[in-house]
Formats: C-alpha cells, structure tokens, sequence
C-alpha cells in the first residue's frame, strides 16, 4: 500500500518556488510478539511482620541540636561551637547505634550550650557595669571642667 498526496503551490501566491514532495512512506508488517508465560503466583497466607529498631531501650535520645545552634548564633559563639561539635557528636553515635555515647555526647552539647548562654550573660552585664562606669567618669570630668569656668 502506497500512499501519495501532491500538493500544488502557487508561486505567484506566496512568491516561493514549489517544495520537493516527500517520497511514499513504506508500511511495515504488524508484528505479533508471543505470549508470556509467567508461572502463577501462589500465596501461602504468610504475614510479613516489620520490627523497627528504635534501639535498645526505646527512641534515641536527644541530641540537643537546638539549643547548640541557638547557643552558638545568638550567645557566646566560642563556647557554643564546642556545644554545635557535641551535637554533632550525638547524631554520629545515634548513626552507628551507640545510644549510650549518643546520650552521653547530648548531654555535654547541652551543658556547652547552657554555658555559653551563662558567659554571654556574664559578659553583657561586665560591659554594662564598664559602660556605666566609663559613662560616670566623662559626665564627671565635663563637670569639673565645667565648674572650673
């Protein structure tokens, strides 16, 4: 079966010259695959039961994460990088499955976290006392220099 089709085309129309016409498509045979032959599959009734592992004693513990970061952000960031590297440290064993060092790691994160909030405390009221102090020396000596005209 061949199937042709011609087209005419003006050339006064459009002002190009008629296109070349594309030579008659070959038609190819249909071609039939055989059938697959899958062997039936048979259930047995069998239940598939999934155990997850939540380690030895139950949910991992807390790496406290959370509070490092924020410790490290918005407090006394040397001592809040040490709380961010035992977080880090946390999640490390929680990977490998030791929950107890994860507990342990967790524990100190938060500690260096809480610490870190405690020197920047700490820290802002010394500068607030030396600001103070320094403030009541300028307005001291303004007087002086002031009563001495």
């Amino acid at each position: 079966v061949s199937v042709t089709s011609q087209a005419v085309v003006s050339t006064q129309s459009t002002g190009y010259p008629p296109q070349q016409q594309y030579p008659p498509q070959q038609q190819y045979p249909t071609q039939t695959y055989p059938a697959q032959q899958y062997p039936a599959q048979q259930y047995t009734g069998q239940q598939v039961v999934v155990v997850a592992n939540s380690g030895p004693n139950g949910p991992p513990p807390p790496t406290n994460a959370l509070i490092a970061w924020i410790a490290c952000l918005c407090f006394f960031w040397p001592v809040g990088l040490v709380a961010v590297i035992k977080a880090n440290n946390a999640d490390r064993c929680i990977s490998r499955g030791d929950y107890d060092g994860a507990r342990r790691e967790g524990e100190s994160a938060k500690k260096w976290a809480i610490a870190a909030i405690i020197c920047q405390v700490v820290l802002g009221v010394l500068v607030g006392i030396l600001y103070a102090v320094y403030v009541a020396v300028l307005v001291n000596s303004f007087n002086d220099e002031w009563n001495d005209y």
